[in-house]
Parts: C-alpha cells; sequence; structure tokens
C-alpha cells in the first residue's frame, strides 16, 4: 500500500498540470474570439456544449468511483489480502456496476 502513494501523487500531479493547462488554453481561445468578435452563438456552441458532456462523464465516474469505494470498503470488512483473486473480482464487479447503473440512468432519463 505504501508504494502506491509515490505512483498516485506522481500520477496526480500531471492530473493538475493538463487540467490548467486546458483551463488557460480555453481562456486564450475565448479571449481570441472576443477580440475577433465572434458571433455569441459560437463562442456557446463551442463552450457551453462541452460543459454538458462534462457533466454527464462526471456523473458516469462518480458513480463508478462510489461501487469501488463500497467494494473497497467490502474488502476492508471482509479482511481480504491483495493477493486473493476475490479482491480483484470484486474491485471490477464494483466498476462494471457503476457503469451499468449509469447506463441505466441514461437510458431511463
Amino acid at each position: 500500500m505504501d508504494a502506491l502513494i509515490p505512483i498516485v501523487t506522481f500520477m496526480s500531479m500531471f492530473g493538475v498540470i493538463g487540467y490548467v493547462t486546458r483551463i488557460i488554453s480555453d481562456n486564450r481561445v475565448r479571449r481570441e474570439m472576443v477580440s475577433n468578435q465572434v458571433s455569441e452563438a459560437i463562442i456557446q456552441k463551442l463552450f457551453l456544449e462541452n460543459r454538458a458532456e462534462d457533466f454527464n462523464s462526471n456523473l458516469k465516474w462518480g458513480i463508478v468511483s462510489v461501487a469501488l469505494g463500497i467494494a473497497l470498503a467490502i474488502i476492508q470488512v471482509t479482511e481480504l489480502t491483495s493477493e486473493e483473486p476475490l479482491t480483484f473480482g470484486l474491485g471490477f464487479l464494483a466498476a462494471g456496476f457503476g457503469l451499468l447503473a449509469y447506463y441505466g440512468l441514461k437510458r431511463n432519463g
């Protein structure tokens, strides 16, 4: 478990750097569009539609994360070790149920 901390920290740093880079580049593009007097409809289409897609993506990964959290809690309570195949099975099963729950929500909603 202690070996995962540097790996997760390292990967998180890249995620944060990527996110900040995206925010900066989006703001530069918006500034250029405003200075070139691009129509309001085009600006809304480019930036507001992406936010709606981000909400769906966030919902999906939020459901998967909650399902994986529940699986990790079950693993902790049942005192399974990382050497047992059931540990990995529970993780994959929870992720699959999370994706199926998202599919069900999107299909019915």
